[in-house]
């Protein structure tokens, strides 16, 4: 751009036109040339595009420019972050699409940007949240220079917050054979074997080798868009198949759901391994995530969320002295990320003895 966006007059009505890389732009219906009050505004939003590109706040796609003449709703952002959201079934993008819908008002600019990182801030989120919710949007709109350059400040959180102690899960677990009986195998199995949600979530029978003491982990059950109970099949995150070794006591815990099983009549040779209680379909996150916090609660033990045993899981498994490589091939993952994400301290530090 080397001068500022000029007005054109098209058929009465103002538009106005921005040269971006040798290419003419427009910004259509913007008023009358009639109404001095809408040729104000013209003006004025031509010394803002000329400002922001000065400045190196242009946003080239011109969106941030635009006159809301449709509902909120329909912002090109949030068409972006639902599309998004449908694709990669995303939590956070969920999360973040929600949070654009409850907000209602258009994130474009600078000072609009600014706006709704106040509002998440009035609204209790936290400073991590607040910065995923950015990262979001600056991959939706990746050419969006409001969006970029913001800073928010993260306090410090102790890595050890994520990974539960040995006797933590020894507590946990007790307390679910006590009180949970319904719902203690998926979460001693999902202890034993550290598998994503959607993958202990999906478990099928057919997937158990007796035998070999493993599972074949191919597929996972993720959600359908924003419902928290709608799923469907997929396969696992990053599109491989995996085995992971299961140890005795995983093994006598499905050996004994699987009785149990069957003694309902509910067994089926591909049927999921776990269900929920009373539908006896697929179990969901936020049905599970009750169970956890009110165990939680009972054992006096600080709250982690559920991905948490994924966590510990592979922290106490690279703890124990086995190779990074094979630990990260039952995660599903790469050696770098494996250490970088997971090899979190479990306070199961063991000295070396020189005498």
């Amino acid at each position: 751009m080397r001068k500022p966006p000029s007005l054109r007059n098209n058929n009465g009505v103002i538009q106005l036109r921005v040269r971006v890389d040798g290419v003419d732009r427009f910004i259509n219906r913007l008023g009358r040339f009639q109404d001095a009050v809408a040729v104000a505004k013209a003006q004025s939003l031509s010394a803002k595009i000329w400002e922001d590109f000065c400045s190196g706040n242009f946003d080239p796609t011109l969106d941030a420019y635009q006159p809301i003449t449709r509902s909120n709703g329909d912002q090109p952002l949030l068409i972006g972050v639902r599309e998004y959201a449908n694709q990669s079934g995303y939590q956070r993008v969920m999360h973040t699409q929600r949070l654009l819908e409850d907000y209602g008002s258009p994130v474009r600019s600078r000072v609009e940007v600014e706006s709704f990182l106040a509002w998440m801030e009035r609204r209790g989120l936290a400073p991590r949240t607040r910065l995923g919710v950015m990262a979001v949007l600056v991959k939706v709109q990746p050419h969006n220079q409001a969006l970029k350059g913001l800073k928010i400040r993260v306090p410090h959180r102790s890595i050890e917050l994520e990974v539960m102690t040995r006797n933590e899960v020894m507590m946990v677990l007790g307390d679910l054979k006590l009180n949970e009986q319904w719902y203690c195998p998926i979460f001693s199995v999902w202890a034993g074997t550290g598998q994503r949600n959607s993958e202990i979530i999906g478990l099928t029978w057919d997937a158990i080798r007796w035998e070999e003491r493993e599972l074949l982990i191919t597929k996972s059950l993720k959600r359908v868009g924003n419902s928290t109970c709608k799923r469907q099949w997929a396969s696992t995150k990053t599109g491989r198949h995996r085995v992971i070794p299961i140890s005795g006591s995983v093994l006598g815990v499905l050996k004994e759901h699987k009785q149990k099983i069957m003694e309902l009549g509910l067994y089926e040779a591909d049927g999921l391994v776990f269900l929920s209680p009373r539908s006896h379909h697929h179990l969901y996150e936020h049905l599970l995530e009750k169970v956890w916090r009110r165990c939680l609660k009972r054992c006096g033990v600080r709250y982690r969320r559920l991905y948490s045993l994924r966590h510990t899981f592979l922290s106490h498994t690279l703890a124990a002295g086995n190779s990074p490589a094979d630990v990260a091939s039952i995660a599903g993952h790469r050696v770098e990320i494996l250490l970088g994400t997971y090899a979190k301290p479990t306070g199961n530090l063991k000295l070396i003895e020189w005498v």
